[in-house]
């Protein structure tokens, strides 16, 4: 029977599950690996399910329409790529507020979905980084007053991004195992993903335990020498140290439903990547790989023999292939001794 769709809207989701048995082998490890590879999204990446969420149900709500919204955000990475695909299939107008170092690829994708693009002012930015993630309210005001009908998505903080992971990527991910689901690892960029698969998976089984994946303050000391970019590994940022959660905490991400953290340097990220690479055929991005790093770590404990070790990877490589994800750099292999 034929099937064909009517828009890639309608291919969201039910991205599949794949235990990494190569790697298990090599590396010995003692738990079970399985990757959620959310590249398989029409739009590349994890950010697809947020994107479509927070849309269509603002369009539930009366709030816009493609006849006369044009949807505004600021962003750096997937969320704005997956607005721009998604904006374009439902016949919006998108406007992106861009930052500094973004890389070659995702500017062409933006491009290519016909987003505009602002770049946003240095001084805005400035403040953004001196005053955290409150800052961000004030930049995309001025961004929607500077649009007509303007519509801000508000990833940081809207609660369809949460939504979207609860009423979705949760769900499958308990599905596909078979409710025999250990541990969960993801990292923090809007805070929407780990919040959202986390309260659904611990409604089924309290015990799942819930790793969230942030990096290392030592690569974000040495940040120009290993690469990593904006105070965090593209998509995610460090929330947590000893003294508690930082400016840079979003207001969708809720330490509720998150066991404990692990940081992971650029170095263990950058590995990770390659081993994925060279042992299953996967090539990931840098978020992806710093959760792939914690899955490694966690499947070398004898403690967690047998257990089902899920992994959200939200995006493959190639989109930072400008930025030389694709292999280890030598100087920093050596530094890698945890895995």
């Amino acid at each position: 029977m034929a099937k064909i769709y009517n828009s890639i809207t309608e291919l969201v989701g039910h991205t599949p599950l794949v235990e990494f048995k190569r790697l298990e082998k090599e590396l010995g490890l003692k738990g079970r690996i399985i990757g959620k590879l959310e590249y398989f999204n029409p739009a590349g990446s994890h950010k697809d399910r947020i994107a479509l969420e927070i849309i269509e149900a603002a369009e539930k709500r009366g709030e816009i329409s493609p006849d006369t919204t044009t949807l505004v955000e600021f962003t750096s990475g997937n969320t704005g790529i997956a607005l721009a695909a998604f904006a374009a299939a439902k016949g919006y107008k998108f406007r992106i507020g861009l930052q500094p170092g973004v890389s070659v690829e995702r500017l062409k994708l933006l491009e290519a979905y016909n987003a505009d693009i602002i770049p946003v002012d240095p001084e805005d930015l400035a403040v953004v980084f001196e005053q955290g993630i409150a800052a961000f309210g004030a930049v995309i005001d001025k961004f929607v007053a500077q649009t007509p009908n303007g519509y801000p998505t508000l990833q940081l903080s809207n609660p369809d991004n949460i939504n979207a992971h609860y009423k979705h990527t949760g769900p499958e991910i308990w599905e596909d195992t078979d409710g025999k689901v250990d541990i969960f690892v993801g990292g923090v960029g809007t805070g929407g993903s780990t919040h959202g698969v986390s309260k659904y998976l611990k409604e089924q089984n309290p015990k799942v335990e819930t790793i969230i994946t942030q990096p290392h303050p030592e690569s974000i000391a040495n940040s120009a020498v290993e690469g990593a970019s904006d105070g965090g590994f593209h998509g995610i940022h460090p929330v947590h140290d000893a003294n508690g959660f930082n400016a840079m905490t979003p207001e969708n991400f809720s330490a509720e439903y998150s066991d404990r953290f692990e940081d992971i340097t650029y170095a263990e990220t950058l590995k990770a990547i390659h081993l994925a690479g060279k042992y299953e055929g996967v090539f990931l991005g840098a978020s992806a790989g710093a959760s792939l790093a914690v899955a490694i770590k966690e499947a070398k404990k004898a403690e967690n023999e047998g257990k089902v070790i899920v992994a959200l990877l939200p995006d493959n490589g190639e989109r930072y292939l400008s930025e030389d994800l694709q292999r280890v750099r030598p100087e920093l292999e050596d530094k890698v001794t945890s895995f």
